[in-house]
């Protein structure tokens, strides 16, 4: 069994995946590449399981590759990967749902607190020049921050990332609601959240944070319409994606004053051109796409994957499948 390993992955997974097979890791970040193409498919001949995070693999690469047989891919959505022609070749796409839970919803916390408590134009002030008392003046009176106690807190999507906000808010004292179709009201109770609809969310919480996937149904959830039903002075967090909400929109309430602020991890553009009218804002606190980039990141990946493919070794279904049909009646 030969497996290529070019996804972010630690010492511990690789040396129990040795125990199954001759294993070459080639990680894309030591490597600084992305296979996509002819040099993916040189690549994997001979090759039996690709364990992948970003390389393209395409409708056209499969029937130049006959000895592959499983696609670890290390995403909870694997993208970039063509599951109608994985599945049409009878290989399944192992995922790894999750894996940047913690992350994420550390950074929607911080994006949290930082807005209540005015990081983005306090640190503006530090830098400009003038009076040091009236500095002062104005940090205390123009920017008195506030804490998350006692703060509803409306979670669009209650999933993995959600899920885990919810937990962290929880010793903050915020009352947490959400709005997910897909969750029942039990599923809710137990990491301690209420459910709400939609527009009820909006008109109730200090703060809406995004959690939500990017369906037909969730594209552009977020428009002009849903920014007013907010609360006046409320805030805006979103380290899912971009594609939920109009960027317009939500740059028009925030320049009008209706919201008091926003923390985005995600752009329609990434990175975001530097004259992006959010960029102008003070309100807005921005980062690059990073809320699933941690050192932590890939080990839980890595143990997310050798989970599954040692299930898969030993004769069992492995629990994350984006294909499941393929594992009916699989043999390597």
């Amino acid at each position: 069994m030969r497996l290529l390993v070019t996804a972010q992955f630690d010492e511990q997974g690789l040396t129990t995946l040795r125990r199954y097979g001759e294993v070459e890791y080639s990680g894309y970040g030591e490597q600084m590449r992305v296979l996509a193409g002819s040099k993916l498919v040189t690549a994997l001949q001979g090759v039996n399981i690709l364990v992948t995070e970003v390389d393209q693999v395409r409708k056209y690469t499969f029937p130049k590759v006959p000895d592959l047989r499983v696609i670890s891919c290390c995403r909870s959505r694997p993208v970039n990967i063509d599951i109608e022609a994985a599945t049409e070749h009878g290989i399944p796409v192992l995922t790894t749902p999750g894996r940047n839970a913690d992350a994420v919803a550390d950074l929607t916390v911080l994006f949290m607190l930082a807005l209540l408590r005015h990081f983005g134009p306090l640190s503006g002030i530090l830098r400009e020049e003038g009076d040091p008392l009236e500095k002062l003046a104005r940090v205390f009176v123009q920017y008195k921050g506030a804490e998350l106690w006692e703060k509803t807190v409306g979670l669009v999507g209650l999933g993995a990332v959600g899920s885990a906000v919810a937990a962290r808010l929880r010793p903050f004292g915020a009352h947490v609601v959400a709005y997910d179709p897909y969750m029942t009201a039990e599923q809710a109770g137990k990491v301690g959240v209420s459910l709400l609809g939609l527009d009820e969310l909006l008109e109730q919480a200090d703060i809406v944070s995004m959690h939500a996937g990017v369906t037909q149904e969730t594209s552009g959830l977020m428009g002009a319409r849903e920014f007013g039903l907010m609360k006046q002075g409320a805030y805006f967090v979103n380290t899912a994606r971009s594609a939920l909400t109009d960027e317009g929109a939500l740059y028009r309430a925030l320049r009008d004053g209706h919201l008091a602020g926003a923390a985005l991890d995600v752009f329609d553009d990434e990175p975001p051109s530097p004259d992006n009218p959010l960029l102008t804002l003070d309100c807005v606190i921005a980062t690059p796409h990073m809320g699933g980039s941690t050192a932590e990141v890939t080990i839980h990946q890595s143990r997310i994957a050798t989970a599954d493919l040692v299930r898969l070794f030993e004769g069992q279904k492995p629990l994350h499948c984006a294909n499941p049909e393929t594992l009916d009646g699989f043999q390597w």
